[in-house]
């Protein structure tokens, strides 16, 4: 296992989410935030992290472990300078804005002496990671398909000016929620070879309807794909709901069906119909801070498989920047549609 000297490009996820997070990993220290304005930091205890001025953080050679947490269009940017100064990086999703600059962040880590990971943390979720490992053990026998959907009533349509309804910022549903389900499909299931998408914009605030169609983007995507292995996936998501009905995942083969339930109940139906309960608990929902959601407790589950397998390709199951790219192709398919 090594340690990690941390530093965190970008303060408002970085300061909310990724400093406790990391706080928690034992063999993870954040030693700097970068902060174009320190007046943005919500926990003054926090300024002690911060700096202005970024290449600060990539000059110091004691660092070696960099988070991207800017919006996306920065992200290649970043990843250049922080290959450039030889840091590993764990870059947030999207991989990137459009599909031009991930091509090019994509040729960047390859071959280098440093890994490079993607934030797609619901692979490391307890129920998920039983999922997996039941489907690559032929538990449901021949998959024959898997849907998954995530609704929320998230968005509020008065505050035009948050990141959400831009798209350089990695708004809209697709790059922001489906860019983890995508992910979720590739990991449950393997390659996909065929997609076919519907999206559109439903508001609830036609008030402000003006300022959405403005900035292009989508409340809800439909998607459906087909597997190299044959078997069919779809995936529904949106951000409009009336009620926040959190991760539901089917899995369907010829032995039965795995259901998750918002994260947290996982029941196996078998061909007769007959139901067990087989989830994992999250240790983790217990912890302050950390347990505030599943999002948090599997983004801390990732960091701690790092810790632990980031030189071992064998063991190591977080996405890196090839599988991250697949997904960014659907993404780019799904939104030119």
């Amino acid at each position: 296992m090594k340690n990690f000297i941390v530093g965190i490009l970008g303060a408002g996820f970085g300061e909310r989410v990724v400093l406790p997070c990391v706080e928690f990993v034992d063999k993870m220290e954040v030693k700097y935030i970068y902060c174009r304005n320190p007046k943005k930091i919500k926990n003054k205890e926090n300024l002690k992290y911060v700096t202005n001025d970024y290449k600060k953080i990539f000059n110091d050679k004691e660092i070696n472990l960099i988070f991207i947490e800017t919006p996306p269009y920065t992200h290649k940017k970043f990843l250049i300078q922080s290959i450039k100064h030889n840091k590993n990086v764990f870059c947030e999703k999207p991989l990137s804005g459009n599909l031009k600059d991930a091509k090019i962040m994509l040729r960047y880590v390859k071959n280098k002496n440093r890994f490079a990971f993607v934030n797609h943390q619901l692979r490391f979720h307890p129920n998920i990671l039983k999922m997996r490992k039941l489907i690559k053990d032929n538990f449901l026998g021949k998959i024959n398909y898997i849907t998954i959907e995530h609704h929320t009533n998230m968005i509020d349509e008065k505050k035009t000016k948050n990141w959400w309804f831009n798209k350089k910022s990695g708004g809209g549903q697709v790059l922001a929620l489906g860019s983890h389900m995508i992910d979720l499909l590739f990991f449950l299931n393997g390659e996909i070879n065929k997609v076919h998408s519907f999206k559109g914009n439903f508001l609830k605030n036609n008030g402000n309807k003006k300022f959405l169609w403005k900035k292009n983007v989508e409340s809800f995507f439909s998607m459906i794909c087909e597997f190299k292995n044959g078997s069919l996936g779809n995936i529904n998501c949106s951000c409009i709901s009336s009620v926040d009905s959190g991760l539901n995942i089917i899995a369907n083969g010829e032995k039965g069906t795995l259901k998750l339930n918002n994260f947290d109940k996982l029941i196996f139906q078998n061909s007769s119909g007959r139901s067990k309960n087989i989830s994992v608990k999250d240790s983790l929902r217990s912890e302050k801070i950390i347990g505030v959601n599943p999002w948090r407790t599997a983004l801390v589950k990732y960091l701690q498989h790092i810790v632990k397998n980031s030189d071992n390709k064998k063991k190591f199951l977080g996405a890196d920047f090839s599988q991250a790219f697949k997904t960014q192709i659907i993404m780019d398919k799904i939104i030119k549609n």
